[in-house]
């Protein structure tokens, strides 16, 4: 049990720690009142600087417009995906322990009927292959050994591209903070422009803030997204080979005996 679920507890680990700070972190930020500080020190009068503490990095996402919204909005659309590999990528649903065992014994009992219908009593990749290969045992081993070998492909195909959306939502993510930054940039340097030569200098300043916050959502997002990719995808493969191994080792069994008696 604790095996079965290490990944899933590594996974929210991993998504913990980098949106932890997202949420929780105080943000320290100086008002529009700071500029008075640095005009009243240029003139010899001293002032203190008005500033302001946000509870957390939730207040600052409000900065982020419509690009912050797009990225959360992705990264929830990725969330789903997550979910359903957390479900469904399990080893009860591809290659069920003990399954191998016995199916073999009931080859030897001579039960066949209940194994051509193993893939509908315990639905799996495995049952669903051993099914096909009791159904075809008159035919060739290596006619069934080509069919269960496309069966595996396509079923191990279907993990990979139900794990694939997290990657897409890695991709996009920093290039979406990219452009969030971008727009940002511009905004600001257009109210600096038209502020003139001698406009307020913090206006610069809180919108590279307002700016910079797309991009660290975008990395945010991505870091984690990227690494359960590569978590699914390593547990998909490692699946694979452990299938091959026992569909190989059953063919073997039933089929090269068959024929090698012929």
């Amino acid at each position: 049990m604790m095996k079965k679920y290490f990944v899933s507890v590594i996974s929210w680990a991993v998504l913990s720690l980098f949106c932890l700070p997202l949420w929780g972190a105080p943000v320290a930020s100086t008002n529009a009142a700071g500029t008075n500080l640095i005009a009243a020190t240029a003139g010899g009068t001293n002032a203190a600087a008005n500033v302001k503490y946000t509870t957390g990095w939730g207040q600052k996402l409000k900065e982020g417009g419509n690009t912050a919204l797009v990225q959360i909005g992705l990264s929830v659309f990725g969330a789903g995906f997550i979910f359903e590999r957390l479900f469904r990528l399990r080893r009860k649903y591809v290659i069920p322990a003990g399954l191998a065992d016995r199916a073999r014994e009931l080859w030897k009992a001579g039960k066949f009927e209940e194994l051509e219908k193993l893939g509908e009593a315990e639905p799996s990749t495995l049952a669903r292959v051993i099914s096909f290969i009791v159904k075809h045992r008159t035919s060739p081993m290596l006619e069934v050994s080509e069919i269960c070998g496309d069966l595996v492909t396509r079923e191990l195909a279907g993990h990979y591209q139900q794990a694939y959306p997290l990657g897409i939502v890695a991709t996009l993510e920093p290039l979406l903070g990219l452009l969030g930054m971008i727009l940002g940039m511009i905004s600001t340097f257009e109210t600096v422009a038209l502020a003139g030569a001698l406009g307020d200098a913090t206006q610069l300043a809180s919108g590279i803030s307002e700016a910079l916050v797309t991009t660290g959502l975008g990395l945010a997002i991505a870091i984690p997204f990227l690494a359960l990719y590569h978590v699914f995808k390593h547990k998909t493969n490692g699946f694979g080979a452990q299938l091959e191994e026992q569909v190989t080792d059953l063919l073997s069994d039933w089929l090269m005996r068959k024929d090698a008696s012929k």
